[in-house]
C-alpha cells in the first residue's frame, strides 16, 4: 500500500499548491516538496514493479519501457496542466490590457508573466499586479486538477491492489 500512500501524499502536496497566494513562497516550496516526495516514491516503486516482473534477460528492456512511459507521462502532464494555467492567465490579462499600449508591449504582457514584468515600466500601474494574480489563479487551477487526478489514482490503486499480498 506504499503506492497508495505515495499517491495520497502527492495529492496532498498538489492540494497545498491550490492555496498559494501572491508571495507565499513557503507554501509553494512546501507543497512542491510534499508532492515530489509522494510521487517520487510512486515512481520508484512503479519502476521496481515493472523491472521485477520481467524475466532477468528482459530487465533492461523493461527498465527502458518504464523510463519512456515516465518521460511521456511527465511531458503530457506538464503540457496539459501548463496549457490550462496559461489559458487562465491569458484570458484574464487579455481583458485588462487597455487600448493605446504599443502592440509588442501588450503582446508581451498577454503572453507571459515574465513579459508583463519585463514591460512593467511601459504598462499602466495596476497591470503587472493583475498579471501576477492571473498567474497565481492559473497555478491554482493546474494544482487543483493535479490534486484531483492524483487522488483519483490513489483510490483506483487502493481498489486494484486490495487483497494483494505485499512484501
Amino acid at each position: 500500500m506504499a503506492v497508495v500512500g505515495g499517491l495520497a501524499l502527492g495529492a496532498v502536496g498538489s492540494g497545498l499548491l491550490t492555496q498559494v497566494e501572491g508571495s507565499s513562497l513557503a507554501l509553494l516550496v512546501g507543497g512542491s516538496v510534499v508532492m515530489g516526495v509522494g510521487l517520487g516514491a510512486v515512481g520508484t516503486l512503479g519502476t521496481d514493479l515493472i523491472v521485477g516482473a520481467a524475466p532477468p534477460e528482459r530487465a533492461g528492456a523493461a527498465a527502458r519501457i518504464s523510463e519512456t512511459g515516465t518521460e511521456l507521462g511527465g511531458a503530457l502532464g506538464i503540457a496539459i496542466l501548463g496549457s490550462s494555467g496559461v489559458a487562465v492567465y491569458r484570458s484574464e490579462v487579455a481583458g485588462a490590457v487597455p487600448a493605446g499600449i504599443p502592440p509588442e508591449t501588450a503582446a508581451a504582457a498577454r503572453d507571459t508573466l515574465g513579459g508583463a514584468v519585463g514591460a512593467a515600466d511601459r504598462l499602466p500601474a495596476g497591470l503587472p499586479d493583475t498579471a501576477g494574480d492571473a498567474f497565481v489563479r492559473g497555478l491554482q487551477l493546474a494544482a487543483l486538477t493535479s490534486a484531483a487526478l492524483v487522488a483519483g489514482m490513489a483510490v483506483l490503486a487502493a481498489l486494484l491492489l486490495r487483497g494483494h499480498a505485499t512484501d
